[in-house]
């Protein structure tokens, strides 16, 4: 089993089982959406591979969607939002010559852990799409989501509101030191890479290998620093 993906899954569990005994953090996100009705119930709602881990259900029908990651504070710690076939990320928010650009190099990085994933005019074309790049990898609708991030030595769960996320989130674009892209401080585009344990069948080199996935990935003890003063509400397990 995938360590990752077990441990998403239980601290997915952990909130949904917990966010309904601590009335004042419930009271504060009622607050921030305007729901005046009480809190039902939550549920699971990844397994459905809706954009929300878990969906918090109160009495006048109101949703609020969270979106849920988890880290450690004693380790360099990044979390996937989400990856895509190079296709599908083209026909999102570029064309096929930026589609035929990103396959070449991508095999080329197969073939070659030396060689560049991007190039300078490949970051350019994503800083120009940086808003819509971060929408899509962080939200499905921003204006009632929450993102929890949980952080596993302290056992705390942090809480922020997507649309605060948004006004934070930088959108300038840079070069990390291992040649990925970085949009702000927090997010990177890169090559997902990897051995594709289940996928030993298909080349390395191939496209359809997941390795050659376009992979956005948060780093996650920068971004409780940088979002410290858009908290909207954290309590511990």
């Amino acid at each position: 089993m995938n360590r990752n993906a077990f441990i998403g899954r239980n601290v997915e569990i952990l909130f949904k089982n917990s966010i309904g005994d601590n009335p004042s953090v419930m009271a504060k996100i009622q607050a921030y959406f305007g729901i005046t009705s009480r809190y039902l119930n939550s549920m699971s709602t990844g397994i459905h591979s809706e954009k929300a881990d878990v969906k918090m259900e109160f009495a006048d029908g109101f949703n609020v969607d969270a979106n849920i990651k988890a880290f450690k504070q004693s380790s360099v710690s990044y979390n996937q939002l989400t990856r895509t076939g190079i296709s599908n990320f083209c026909t999102l928010f570029f064309n096929a010559e930026m589609q035929k650009s990103l396959e070449d190099l991508f095999i080329q990085k197969a073939r070659d852990r030396k060689a560049q994933a991007f190039t300078p005019a490949i970051a350019e074309a994503i800083g120009l799409k940086a808003k819509e790049i971060l929408q899509w990898a962080f939200s499905y609708k921003e204006s009632r989501e929450i993102l929890v991030i949980y952080e596993r030595d302290s056992s705390t769960m942090n809480i922020y509101a997507m649309r605060e996320v948004f006004k934070k989130l930088g959108k300038e674009v840079s070069f990390t030191r291992n040649g990925n892209i970085q949009i702000g401080k927090v997010v990177v585009i890169q090559r997902k890479g990897g051995n594709g344990v289940h996928s030993l069948d298909i080349p390395k080199d191939s496209l359809k290998h997941p390795g050659n996935n376009v992979q956005v990935k948060l780093k996650m003890k920068e971004f409780v620093s940088e979002m410290a003063d858009t908290l909207l509400a954290s309590y511990h397990i």
